[in-house]
């Protein structure tokens, strides 16, 4: 389920069921809920992207520490059940905009990396919120 579903559902007073069994479905082993409200930013990327030398330059440009970035992937990103960090950072594609949170979007940081303009652009986009 998206987050932006989730979302709707909890504003509605709808709870979401418990699987009893987690062993049964291997997809939801590794899916112990994040509290993501502790985070000042979200990054959605890949694990290279996030371990590309570039990463902790635009993360120390932009004034975050890194305890204060949590990332995860789309599909990662799409099971997420709880609060939002203000900012949200994809490099994966677009997502649905999150209402009350600031996005930013780029391509991956190898594309990122040897491209100017497209950092120009990632710039231009975190000023804007600023």
């Amino acid at each position: 389920m998206k987050h932006q579903q989730a979302v709707y559902l909890q504003e509605m007073g709808i709870t979401r069921w418990q699987i009893r069994k987690p062993d049964l479905f291997p997809r939801s082993k590794n899916a112990d809920p994040v509290d993501l409200s502790r985070y000042s930013l979200l990054v959605i990327c890949s694990d290279e992207d996030f371990q590309h030398p570039l990463m902790e330059k635009i993360l120390t440009a932009f004034k975050f520490k890194t305890d204060d970035v949590y990332h995860c992937s789309m599909s990662e990103f799409e099971d997420q059940q709880g609060d939002l960090p203000e900012y949200i950072w994809t490099t994966v594609g677009e997502i649905n905009q999150p209402h009350g949170h600031k996005l930013l979007t780029s391509p991956s940081l190898l594309r990122l990396a040897d491209n100017p303009e497209d950092k120009k652009a990632l710039w231009k986009q975190f000023c804007a919120f600023n």
